[in-house]
Parts: structure tokens; C-alpha cells; sequence
């Protein structure tokens, strides 16, 4: 059988490619230290928090006072980098506006989230709705007690992932 010249080619640049990005991987995953120098971040997804370090976690939240503080601390280490040469004022002020675009991002989300009062009426409505499909007919009261216990088995669910999350 006869190999065009094209075809000659294609293993030694697929094992390039291959090559090219193994080490990639490799040299991104090196530069994940600590601030020491000593020791890799490790990503584990395997070891999820339990209920008292999510606990802890809350308990360790910064106060208002402090997260200024923070702020103020991180303008100072910008500043300081652009003072440097390390960064330019540019790419400082580019880091400011993201940073305010994550925090306008955070509260959107904090206010779109629907208080325990709106979640408390959607939840009356929804076992009014059931009554009403009860009494009139389209369900029975063992099909309209089947989706209320999915309702509450899918609420545990939610609560329980909510609770993973760090």
C-alpha cells in the first residue's frame, strides 16, 4: 500500500501534541504552591466537609470591619506592585474592576435569592394547589401525598448540598 507524504506525518505530530500537552499539565500543576515554596495545593474532590468544619467556616466569616480592612490591604499591596514595576497602572486598575464586578455579581445572586417568607408562601401555594387538584378530582389524595413527600425528600436533598458547600 502506498503512504502519501501527509500520512507519514500524522503519528509523530499527534505524539507531539500529546507530549506538548503532558507537560504543560505538568509545569502548571508545579507552579501551585504554597507561599512557602514547600508544599502543593492539593485539589482533592474526593474529601467533602463535614457539618462541623462547615460550622467553623461560619464562624470564622469576617466581620464587615474586617473585610474593609482586607481591602484596604489589597489596594495597598496593588499599589505597591504597580510602585514596583511588578504590574502596571493599567493592569492594577483592570484587577480593581473586576474585583467590583465580582462583588456586584454576589450581591445580584444575594438578591435574587427568595427569603424564607417567599419560600414559606410558595410552599402554602403549592399544598393549596394540591388541595384543589385533590378535591376536584384530577388526583387522588395518595398521589397528591406521593408528591408532597417528593417534595420534601428533593428539600432534603437541597439543604443537604447546600451544607456541602464550603
Amino acid at each position: 500500500m502506498i503512504q502519501g507524504p501527509k500520512v507519514k506525518w500524522v503519528a509523530p505530530v499527534i505524539l507531539c501534541g500529546a507530549l506538548i500537552a503532558g507537560s504543560s499539565v505538568a509545569i502548571a500543576a508545579a507552579t501551585w504552591n504554597d507561599s512557602e515554596g514547600d508544599a502543593s495545593v492539593d485539589f482533592s474532590a474526593a474529601a467533602k466537609p463535614s457539618q462541623q468544619d462547615i460550622d467553623a467556616r461560619k464562624a470564622q466569616k469576617p466581620s464587615k470591619a474586617e473585610m474593609k480592612a482586607r481591602k484596604a490591604e489589597m489596594q495597598e499591596r496593588l499599589a505597591a506592585r504597580v510602585e514596583s514595576g511588578e504590574i502596571t497602572q493599567a493592569e492594577a486598575d483592570e484587577i480593581r474592576e473586576k474585583m467590583t464586578e465580582r462583588r456586584a455579581k454576589l450581591e445580584q445572586r444575594k438578591a435574587q435569592k427568595p427569603s424564607k417568607a417567599e419560600m414559606e408562601a410558595r410552599k402554602a401555594e403549592m399544598q393549596e394547589r394540591l388541595a384543589a387538584r385533590v378535591e376536584s378530582g384530577e388526583i387522588t389524595q395518595a398521589e397528591a401525598d406521593e408528591i408532597r413527600e417528593k417534595m420534601t425528600e428533593r428539600r432534603a436533598k437541597l439543604e443537604q448540598r447546600k451544607a456541602q458547600k464550603p
